[in-house]
Formats: C-alpha cells, sequence, structure tokens
C-alpha cells in the first residue's frame, strides 16, 4: 500500500510543489482547496493517487470531511503538511477593517486549530509501527529579519507559538512534529527538503525547526525549539 500524505493548500504555489513532487515519490495524495484565499496556481493533474478537497478553513464541519474524504479514498494518513503562506490584504493595523482581522483570524489560526485537532486525533487512532509525521511550514518571499505588517505578524507568531507547543506537547507520541521555515522562492527545492526530512523517519529531525535555504549546510538547517 503506498503512504499517504494530506496536503493544506494545494491552490498555492508551494502546496503545488508538494504535491507534484510527493505525487513523484510515489505517494497517495489528499490536497485540500482553500476557499479563503485567491487562487494563484491551479492545480491540474489526472493522476488517481491525488484527490483534491475544497476546505473551508472556518468551518470545523469542513475540516471533519477533509479527512473523512481522504480516509474514504486512502484508508488512512501517513503525513500531514500544513502550510501557511497567508494572502492577506497589507497594511497598517489601524487601516484594515475589523472584517478582514476577522477573516484572517478565523482562517489562518482558527482553521488551522481545526485541522491540526483533527488529524492528531485520527494519528491517534489509527495503529502504526512509527508515529505518524505532522508537518507545520511557514513560507514568506520577504527578506530574512523584515519585520511583517501587524495583521501577518499576528498569525505567524501564532502559528510558530503552536508548533513548538505540539513539539513539547507529543514528543514523538501519537506524532512526529516539524517545523519549517522557507525564505525565497526556490519552491521546489524547499518542497523536496520537507519530504526528504519527513521520509527519514523517527529520530532527531523531528521536534524542532528546519530553516531553507539552510545556512552553512545540513547542520545549519536544524534549530532548536525557540523559547
Amino acid at each position: 500500500m503506498k503512504p499517504v500524505v494530506l496536503i493544506t493548500d494545494a491552490q498555492t504555489p508551494l502546496g503545488e510543489s508538494l504535491v507534484r513532487v510527493y505525487l513523484a515519490r510515489g505517494y497517495s495524495v489528499a490536497a485540500t482547496r482553500s476557499n479563503q484565499q485567491t487562487v494563484e496556481s491551479p492545480l491540474v493533474s489526472k493522476s488517481e493517487d491525488l484527490l483534491l478537497v475544497d476546505w473551508s478553513r472556518r468551518s470545523p464541519i469542513s475540516t471533519r470531511n477533509v479527512l473523512l474524504s481522504a480516509l474514504n479514498r486512502y484508508q488512512r494518513i501517513d503525513e500531514t503538511v500544513v502550510v501557511l503562506s497567508p494572502s492577506l490584504e497589507r497594511g497598517l493595523l489601524h487601516e484594515l477593517s475589523y472584517e478582514t482581522v476577522e477573516r484572517a483570524v478565523d482562517s489562518w489560526i482558527k482553521g488551522n486549530l481545526f485541522l491540526l485537532k483533527s488529524v492528531l486525533e485520527l494519528y491517534g487512532k489509527q495503529s502504526s509501527q512509527a508515529p505518524c509525521a505532522l508537518a507545520l511550514v511557514g513560507l514568506t518571499a520577504q527578506e530574512e529579519g523584515t519585520p511583517f505588517p501587524p495583521l501577518e505578524a499576528a498569525l505567524r507568531g501564532s502559528f510558530e507559538a503552536t508548533a513548538r507547543s505540539l513539539f513539547a506537547s507529543y514528543n514523538a507520541q501519537i506524532a512526529r512534529v516539524y517545523g519549517f521555515e522557507g525564505f525565497g522562492t526556490q519552491l521546489e527545492g524547499f518542497a523536496e527538503f520537507i519530504a526528504d526530512t519527513l521520509s527519514a523517519g523517527p529520530g532527531k529531525a523531528s521536534g524542532r525547526w528546519h530553516r531553507f535555504p539552510p545556512r552553512g549546510g545540513l547542520l545549519g538547517s536544524l534549530k532548536a525549539g525557540r523559547s
């Protein structure tokens, strides 16, 4: 049986790159398309190993339906890659409407929490010789060290804090949890890097942040969970 991966936000460039990398590696792929974000690069594939599922990030019912669709098709999920690459209205906080802030928080904080909760519940029920993998992946085209606009900074800060908590809370129990930070536009290389790291299996690579491109080679890619 082929391994199965769930990838979020296939309509984004990174999501599409991840789907293509995993399909090329012989995985069965369930990928979400979010209606909370502008479609930037629609994925077109006739592969029988690809299931595209519409996902409303603001709905826990839609989140459960994503997992049910994947399980009905493939019976299990071995790896999950949650992508944070929000397309947001840019501006200072006082310039944004309340509706913009509410929509962003619902989609990129509550939505991610709905999915993480559902995936971890599933992992706890699945029988497996080794804990399944869960990756939280942040991507930015900004130069490293450049401040984000306030709303995006809040979303990314929540995502990072959630990942740090999962590192400590699960510690390879139920799930192997990974964090990834990507800078720049080398999307195919970043996707390959994520897949390589997860496929290495249990070990010291989980419970840590990984940076791409790495600083100073492979050893530079590992960052201890920040306090």
